[in-house]
């Protein structure tokens, strides 16, 4: 009789139960463990930025404890240095990366371990997360106003925000002429050729119109980038006068005057600063001399008369070196400026709402200066030579700066 053998599948299911169980496990450990892994790289990323501007602004502050400022704002949020669970590394220069070595920067490293919910069962027992952030950091320097250039027109959109005309020769020294308006057909205009403007460069965010033959001028651009007005990346001047200006015979002392200045009779300031509520107004056969002055006015307008002999210089040293004149963007002026032979003008005329307007300068050396105004008027009967050099002028402040690079 013949046997029949059956065999038996009994078993084989928890073969497969068991692989499945271990694809689960997987996938679960992939769903916790990576999300709590990618949740803590966030975290920890988030935690080196703020520490790395908390380390840098510190140290545009000159704290000397920079670095612990930083260590105090990882740990705050969460990422303590213990060692164990993560570590924390603040470096200036940086260690790593395209900025190793440099001092500019400040590197912050955050390393952290995070311990897996299900990742042990297919003995992944922790998941290392390392991240960075690099910040560059800028300290407080003096730098010149507007890359330099001799006359600057700062309107956004007046045309005509800078003229050349006349009948007299133009000369710019050491620095051209820029022009900050948009103005696409005529931000810079000029409608006379019998006389040449001379200068190294002339740039302008708008169009440039004028006459052929009316400048001698190498570099013409157009479609230059703006800057924002009113102006915010310099640090305007923060001026103060304590007390009166007292008039001593035929000399003004430095302090807050009222009214005409300088006031009947003087002819001479004391070296100093004078806060001048009030008009600046010099008539023909008027005389003022004064080294070493700043002449700061709050309020009012400035009108020099070409028979007038003024010779004023800025300060050598000090906080307001190389300034001679300022106004602040709230006094929209006017500037008019009318030379002789016998006038000499040394430092910066920094009028940012003001318009301006140098009718001669009567010298070929009268007048060594920056002038930037919102408005700039290069018009007039006499020649007008302007001379820029730097270590003459005011070096405006130019404000810290922390730059987040990761």
């Amino acid at each position: 009789m013949k046997t029949t053998h059956t065999h038996s599948e009994r078993g084989q299911v928890l073969v497969i139960i068991a692989i499945a169980m271990i694809a689960l496990v997987g996938i679960a450990s992939l769903a916790i463990d990576g999300s709590r892994t990618y949740s803590d790289r966030r975290h920890a990323q988030n935690a080196a930025d703020t520490a790395a501007l908390a380390a840098a602004l510190a140290r545009v502050r000159s704290d000397a404890s920079w670095a612990s400022v930083g260590f105090s704002r990882a740990a705050s949020n969460g990422y303590d240095n213990d060692g164990v669970t993560n570590t924390v590394e603040i470096h200036n220069p940086p260690i790593s990366g395209v900025y190793a070595g440099d001092a500019e920067y400040v590197q912050v490293l955050i390393t952290s371990h995070v311990q897996t919910i299900m990742g042990g069962v297919v003995g992944i027992e922790t998941v290392t997360n390392t991240v960075q952030t690099v910040v560059r950091v800028s300290p407080p320097v003096n730098t010149e106003m507007f890359l330099g250039e001799t006359v600057v027109g700062l309107s956004p959109h007046d045309c005509k925000a800078v003229v050349y005309n006349g009948n007299a020769n133009t000369t710019l020294i050491g620095g051209g002429i820029f022009v900050n308006s948009d103005c696409s057909t005529s931000a810079f205009f000029n409608n006379s050729a019998s006389a040449s403007l001379t200068a190294p460069s002339l740039t302008a965010v708008g169009g440039v119109a004028y006459k052929p033959g009316a400048l001698s001028v190498p570099s013409i651009v157009t479609g230059a980038t703006a800057y924002a007005y009113p102006p915010r990346e310099l640090v305007l001047p923060n001026i103060t006068c304590s007390g009166s200006a007292t008039k001593t015979g035929s000399t003004l002392s430095p302090g807050n005057i009222s009214g005409t200045f300088p006031p009947s009779g003087v002819t001479a300031l004391a070296s100093g600063v004078y806060c001048v509520s009030g008009n600046f107004r010099m008539n023909a056969g008027d005389t003022l001399v004064g080294h070493d002055v700043v002449i700061y006015m709050i309020s009012g307008e400035i009108r020099w008369n070409g028979g007038a002999t003024v010779q004023l210089d800025a300060p050598d040293t000090g906080p307001y070196k190389g300034l001679l004149i300022y106004m602040p963007p709230d006094n929209p002026g006017p500037i008019i400026l009318n030379g002789n032979s016998s006038s000499f003008y040394t430092g910066t005329i920094l009028a940012p709402g003001a318009d301006i307007s140098i009718l001669g300068t009567g010298s070929s050396s009268g007048l060594h200066s920056q002038v930037i105004g919102y408005t700039v008027d290069l018009t007039g009967n006499a020649d007008i030579t302007i001379h820029y050099d730097d270590g003459e002028n005011w070096d405006a402040p130019k404000p810290p700066a922390i730059e987040l690079i990761h």
